[in-house]
């Protein structure tokens, strides 16, 4: 590899979450010329869906939670995420008229709460538990069925967000779970707005939307040794070093990660409460609603009507998201090369794809009924975000193997947003030389290396998660109906 020095020209493919913390690291470790393009304006678009950003990053909103059952080492991470992200929730305060204008709240992370709710305590809840205990932090934690715990949590005035599950357990009588108060929602574009700007009070360059900002191909000055990029535009432009951290598009650009990395698609539902609906937009309010997640964990999240995560109101907008993370769609494409990769279709792909399947929406409608019936009657819409799950859901930050001055950053595998303060340093660490055990934990690794697929990277065309195989909903199967239900 090119020795890397502060001066040296350093380009980042995507900015999404990776791409801006690394951004981020790189510019506050004293590196003077970084760059980072990107295929859409993202800037013109806020970061956000809701004005045609189709990355996974530019959601409204994020989880943020610190619970990761057996993996302490993601816990420990997001609890020093959780410093820098209350620091920035004091310091957006202080950000020029000019700036504070574009953005519809200056709130970057509502510490909420999370109930983690299911009909029978999972492992992973277990962990979780005994994590919190050997942290001595099993305060931060109210079990909904443990009187005492009931008790504190309406003393530390957490009282409605704990009625919640109370007022669920006449729908679903062996409900159990927990309180989480050291979880909440991240308002995933302003984040990544802030994140931006501050990017740029450090010097950082930005090439946005369109030919000029769109990747083509590299420049090489042999077979492997990469130079630089060529943009849509023809131009070419140099660098040292070149990281690639466009999430699901990544395995497109890095055929090395066959087999580890792949695009898979995140189910999402929102829909805007009224203005004239006062009384809902005070009940799910954050003020009064946590986050809430039904059979979330890993092993119980394929069942049907699980991995459902619904989000607080959002303020001063007034929209509800639900996200579906149960069936992970794929879109396996052959490549001119002959490799199958998944490959995501957007709002923004030729034609526009924003729908998701009947299995899924049925489900939702189903759900609402049963949890939340004031909910079914308003207009839900749907939106498709392509994640990007890695083989064993740990995140890649290395750089490419047989290759010279390219690096990949990538493999949220649905739980990476809430890292954006910390993630750029694994980067600068790499560049550096440093080890430690994340670096270690981030290295990249062969698929071969791996007995179990339990993502399902090796399926291919032949798996039965395959868009193409699914009956797509249409208009009209958001239309919810209210039915009687009176129990789970």
């Amino acid at each position: 590899m090119t020795s890397i020095s502060k001066d040296s020209a350093i380009i980042l493919v995507g900015s999404g979450v990776f791409g801006l913390s690394n951004a981020l690291h790189l510019a506050s470790n004293g590196y003077k010329n970084v760059t980072v393009f990107d295929r859409l304006d993202m800037e013109d678009k806020n970061f956000t869906l809701l004005k045609g950003a189709d990355t996974a990053s530019a959601d409204i909103n994020k989880v943020f939670r610190t619970q990761y059952a057996e993996k302490k080492h993601y816990q420990d991470l997001a609890f020093q995420a959780l410093q820098t992200w209350q620091k920035w929730n004091r310091d957006i305060e202080l950000v020029p008229p000019e700036e504070a204008k574009k953005y519809t709240d200056l709130r970057l992370l509502d510490l909420c709460g999370m109930l983690r709710l299911d009909d029978i305590v999972g492992w992973e809840e277990k962990a979780s538990r005994e994590n919190f205990a050997r942290e001595k932090i099993s305060s931060l934690r109210y079990d909904i069925n443990n009187s005492e715990d009931l008790h504190r949590a309406k003393a530390a005035g957490y009282g409605p967000k704990i009625n919640v599950a109370l007022e669920l357990k006449k729908k679903v009588p062996k409900l159990e779970g927990a309180f989480d108060s050291v979880s909440g929602v991240l308002y995933a574009s302003r984040c990544l707005q802030y994140a931006c700007y501050l990017c740029k009070s450090m010097g950082v360059k930005f090439i946005y939307g369109g030919p000029k900002g769109t990747f083509k191909e590299y420049i090489y000055r042999d077979k492997d040794t990469i130079q630089g990029i060529i943009t849509e535009d023809g131009k070419k432009h140099y660098a040292d070093l070149v990281v690639i951290n466009c999430g699901p598009w990544s395995t497109k650009l890095v055929p090395e990660l066959d087999g580890i990395n792949e695009a898979t698609a995140g189910n999402i539902l929102t829909c805007k409460i009224p203005d004239s609906r006062k009384d809902l937009k005070a009940k799910y309010s954050s003020r009064n609603f946590p986050m809430f997640g039904w059979k979330t964990g890993h092993s119980r999240e394929h069942d049907y009507m699980a991995g459902l995560f619904m989000f607080p109101c959002m303020e001063p907008e007034g929209y509800m998201k639900i996200i579906v993370r149960q069936k992970k769609y794929t879109n396996p494409q052959v490549t001119k090369g002959g490799r199958v990769v998944s490959i995501p279709k957007t709002s923004n792909s030729s034609p526009p794809f924003r729908y998701l399947t009947k299995h899924i929406v049925k489900q939702v409608e189903e759900w609402l009924n049963i949890f939340f019936p004031d909910l079914v009657d308003l207009k839900w819409e749907s939106s498709i975000l392509w994640y990007t799950d890695t083989i064993n859901n740990d995140y890649i930050y290395d750089f490419v193997p047989n290759k010279q001055n390219l690096f990949v950053a990538c493999g949220g595998s649905g739980h990476a947003f809430k890292m954006l303060p910390v993630l750029g340093q694994f980067l600068v660490d790499k560049i550096e030389g440093r080890e430690n055990f994340y670096t270690k934990l981030f290295a990249w690794r062969n698929s071969s290396e791996f007995s179990e697929d339990p993502n399902g990277l090796r399926e291919g065309l032949s798996g039965d998660r395959v868009y193409a195989k699914q009956t797509i909903s249409t208009p009209a199967d958001y239309n919810f109906k209210r039915f009687n239900t009176a129990k789970l």
